[in-house]
Order: C-alpha cells, then sequence, then structure tokens
C-alpha cells in the first residue's frame, strides 16, 4: 500500500510536492479507510486530483511513473537519464537534481525510498525499512560511495554496488542479483500501473489480460454489464505483425522509413464486442461489432477496466490520467467506490485526476483528505499540490460550490474579452 509519494525540481513543481495517501484524523466516511497497524493513522483507499489544464496533474503521474521506471529496470551503461525533467523557467532549478521520494508498506513492514539525480548520474539514493516498527538501514547511496545495514542485510551489497553504473539505481540493480530486500521493492513497485496518454496500449494490455485470464475476461464482461454498456461478450487477442504486411495500406516509402528507423514489428488489435440485443431477425453475426465501430467511451470503459479489475484481484496501485474522459460520471462513481467496497480484500488503492467536478463530493464520495488540487502560480509558472483538507471547512460545507467560487485556487482565469475582435 502507498502512503505517499513526494517530488521536487521535476516538471512544473518547482518545490517539494506530497501526494500523500495518509488519512488525517478527519471523523468522516470511514470505509474509505485502510486500516494499517505498522502506521500511527490508517491509509486512503483513493485520491483524487483536480485543478485546470497545464496545472500539473498529470506531472504528478509522470513522476511516479518515471520514479518506478528508475527502480525497477537499470539503464544502459553510458546513456543519458531520459527521466530527467527539471522545472525550466528559474536559472536555480534547470541544472539541479530532481528529488523523488516514495513510502509504502509490504506484508506489513514500511519501506522509504529515496532518490536524487541529473540528466547524467544518480546523486543520492537510500532504502530505509522499518521491521518490528524499528528503523534500519538497507543501503546509503552518496555519489560513488555505499553504506550498508548491519548483519544479513549488508551481505553482498558491496559486491553488487561495485556492478551499479552511475546512471542506473542501485535498488533496481540489487534486484537482479536477487538481494531479498531490494526484491520486495521491485515487486511492489512493479504493482503500480499508471495509466496515461495513448489509450490504445492500454486496450492491447487488457486484451492479453483476457487471453491468458478467462476469469479475468468474464469479471469485465461483468463489469461492461453492471454499467449498463449491453455487452455480453468479448472476442479479443493481439497480433505482432512485420511492417511488410502494410504494403497494401501504405505507400512503399512510407514502409521504408518506418523498417529504416526500425519499427519492423507492429500490434494488430482484433476486438469484436457482442451486444445482448435479442431482437427478432438479428443475427449472431449483426450483434458482434468490430471495436473502431463502438463508442469512445466503450473503448476507454474497455482499456481501463482491465488494469482495475487486476489490482482489485491481486493487490496494488492504479493511477489514471484523465479520468472519466469518455464516461459518464455515474460510471466513474462507480469505479471510484469499488475501491472502498468490501470486495477490495487486498486494499487496492486508486489515483486519479480528472476534471469531473461532480466527484468533488464529500458527502458521499470522498473524504476532505482525499480530495487534492494543483495550482499554477501565473508569475513564476511554478505548480502547488495541495489538499482540500488544509482549508478550514466544515464537514457539511459542499466543495464544489467553494471550488466555483473559486476559494480553493486551481481554477483557470478565463478573460471575458472577445478574443477574435479584441
Amino acid at each position: 500500500m502507498l502512503v505517499d509519494f513526494t517530488i521536487e525540481n521535476y516538471g512544473p513543481f518547482k518545490d517539494k510536492a506530497v501526494l500523500s495517501l495518509q488519512a488525517t484524523g478527519l471523523s468522516e466516511h470511514e470505509e474509505n479507510l485502510i486500516k494499517v497497524e505498522s502506521l500511527k493513522e490508517d491509509l486512503l483507499s483513493s485520491v483524487a486530483m483536480f485543478g485546470p489544464n497545464a496545472s500539473g496533474k498529470s506531472y504528478i503521474l509522470r513522476a511516479l511513473s518515471s520514479l518506478v521506471r528508475m527502480m525497477r529496470f537499470p539503464l544502459p551503461a553510458n546513456m543519458g537519464i531520459i527521466d530527467y525533467a527539471p522545472f525550466r523557467l528559474s536559472p536555480h532549478t534547470k541544472g539541479a537534481p530532481t528529488k523523488m521520494e516514495i513510502r509504502f508498506i509490504m506484508e506489513g513492514t514500511l519501506y522509504h525510498y529515496s532518490l536524487s539525480y541529473n540528466s547524467n548520474s544518480i546523486l543520492a539514493e537510500s532504502l530505509y525499512h522499518y521491521p518490528n516498527k524499528q528503523r534500519a538501514k538497507v543501503f546509503d547511496r552518496n555519489k560513488g560511495a555505499y553504506s550498508f545495514g548491519s548483519g544479513g542485510i549488508a551481505a553482498g551489497q558491496k559486491a553488487i554496488s561495485d556492478k551499479t553504473a552511475e546512471n542506473s539505481t542501485y535498488v533496481s540493480v540489487a534486484a537482479q542479483f536477487n538481494n531479498s530486500i531490494c526484491l520486495k521493492v521491485n515487486t511492489f513497485v512493479s504493482n503500480i500501473l499508471i495509466l496515461f496518454g495513448d489509450m490504445r496500449g492500454v486496450l492491447n494490455q487488457t486484451i492479453r489480460m483476457m487471453e491468458s485470464d478467462e476469469g479475468l475476461k468474464q469479471d469485465l464482461i461483468n463489469a461492461l454489464a453492471v454499467a449498463d454498456f449491453c455487452i455480453n461478450g468479448i472476442d479479443g487477442h493481439v497480433r505482432i505483425k512485420d511492417v511488410i504486411d502494410l504494403k497494401d495500406v501504405l505507400p512503399p516509402q512510407v514502409i521504408g522509413l518506418m523498417m529504416a528507423i526500425g519499427n519492423q514489428k507492429f500490434d494488430e488489435t482484433i476486438l469484436n464486442l457482442r451486444h445482448d440485443v435479442e431482437a427478432m431477425g438479428v443475427s449472431e453475426e449483426d450483434r458482434t461489432f468490430p471495436y473502431h465501430i463502438e463508442s469512445n467511451g466503450t473503448i476507454m470503459m474497455l482499456s481501463v477496466m482491465g488494469p482495475i479489475i487486476k489490482a482489485l484481484k491481486a493487490g496494488g496501485v492504479i493511477a489514471i490520467d484523465e479520468f472519466g474522459s469518455f464516461l459518464h460520471h455515474e460510471i466513474s462513481r462507480w469505479i471510484v467506490n469499488q475501491f472502498k467496497s468490501p470486495g477490495n480484500k487486498n486494499n487496492s488503492q486508486l489515483i486519479v485526476n480528472t476534471h469531473d467536478q461532480l466527484l468533488m463530493d464529500t458527502e458521499e464520495i470522498f473524504r476532505r483528505d482525499q480530495i487534492c488540487f494543483t495550482h499554477k502560480d501565473r508569475d513564476s509558472g511554478a505548480s502547488e499540490l495541495y489538499c482540500l483538507s488544509d482549508f478550514n471547512i466544515r464537514k457539511s460545507f459542499d466543495p464544489r460550490k467553494g471550488y466555483e467560487l473559486g476559494r480553493f485556487g486551481a481554477l483557470p482565469f478565463i478573460k471575458g474579452d472577445d478574443w477574435l475582435n479584441g
């Protein structure tokens, strides 16, 4: 379970920003809490971020994706760190280190991982854990100097550090060499699923899940039925094909260019959805639709529900960019509610950013500490992240009204001028 995630000097976030899933002392919606013995406070089952376009919501998820990637996979030697994206609008930060931290609970133990890096190298890195609630060092790295915890924790770590290139995280290399603690860390972050950008890849991921797991496929059909999409059958698979197979579709110059830059393979998506229409004279073929003639909402629902079902069944964290795009509010609400239902037996967590203000509901959906805002300062261009619970408001206050009035910031400022003729 994720406790919190911290970034500094990444994208529009010049200063430290903390996305916390640690509950405050609010006495509301206890069904949204996850009880954790190893922390003084409970954890939240979900968090939603609101804010105007270009205020940094997506960058929170990009940063989390960057950290997961760097913690899991070592880079080839002498390669630059592609996940270095500092705040560009200040001479003091443009070449300064990016800093990230993540705290999480796994098998009842708290872990705290920190990372500092620039475009070429890891500058600092550390991992601590809290067995029996006592802080213990796994490793600490300051440029090329390492120190390790005592006892069995330190076994073999010096040899692993000698194999760690300056552009790769030690935790990713140590996991490859089967260090037990770093393997646990790798397992946890591999179960953080982040959905943003082009949903075509997410759709293919869902199709592959269905191919390998018949139970997940049936769960997906059930979800589409519950959400009233009128679909009772799915058949799909993803084929890896050669670019040359497109010779009758694309001009030879385009195929030649694709092959020249190394794009010699592509994914072909085969997906058909069976609608539950039983009208007289409607054949099986007529009620079975190829996916490309379905609505955007149907494809979005189909894409995101695969990873959501996987997270709910296996445990983990799922983060979704532009949550609710193409989906009716009631469906978005239903998805959020799955993470606070008794069916979420593995304490999965959901992180979303969204423009759906109907989800800013503290009466039925979220606690005040589950609603976050991103706001960009117009003078400096720097973004900040803060929580509704930071404001002194009553539990009965409707945050949607306050948000629309600008009480919490995080609103676009739109001038009333006629911009075409002004």
